[in-house]
């Protein structure tokens, strides 16, 4: 079933802001890892979409019909109110990023990822033990360290960055 694409219009059927051929040539740009079938990529695309849905976006939904978070209006970006229609290329962008990322959790789980090498010894067979580091430790964070799709969101979302909580 194929993707009902974002077009800018507020579609109440959209499912992606990218097609599976955008995210097959973005992984060949960037060199990230994704399925090789396309009904595998549609859903990692829808997958990443509902997350998408669930972020504190700037400004407010064109429409209440509308199916995505985006377009939006009332977003203001460097001092300047985006039109209505505004879809903005790094939400494009981000959202492929982001179904890269799901997709290396699904094919290395944070709980089977590995610690530093705190034991190797070379004689006649090689022994290497990891270090062991729980999942609520908050040294391994999910998907790739580096969160390429934080950063293409980072100017769109309603708060940036680090912020201080009272308690």
């Amino acid at each position: 079933m194929a993707l009902i694409i974002e077009d800018g219009t507020g579609k109440p059927d959209a499912e992606s802001y990218a097609s599976a051929e955008d995210l097959a040539l973005y992984a060949v740009k960037f060199g990230v890892a994704i399925p090789a079938e396309v009904p595998a990529q549609e859903a990692l695309l829808r997958r990443s979409a509902l997350a998408m849905d669930g972020m504190v976006w700037k400004g407010r939904k064109m429409s209440s019909e509308q199916a995505l978070a985006w377009p939006r209006r009332g977003v203001e970006l460097d001092c300047e109110i985006k039109p209505d229609n505004y879809l903005p290329a790094r939400i494009q962008y981000g959202q492929m990023a982001l179904a890269a990322e799901i997709h290396t959790d699904d094919i290395d789980p944070i709980d089977k990822r590995k610690g530093a090498v705190t034991l190797e010894r070379v004689e006649g067979v090689v022994t290497r033990e990891y270090a062991t580091i729980p999942n609520t430790s908050g040294r391994l964070l999910p998907a790739a360290p580096d969160r390429p799709s934080a950063t293409q969101f980072a100017d769109y979302l309603q708060k940036r960055g680090l912020f201080a909580v009272r308690a």
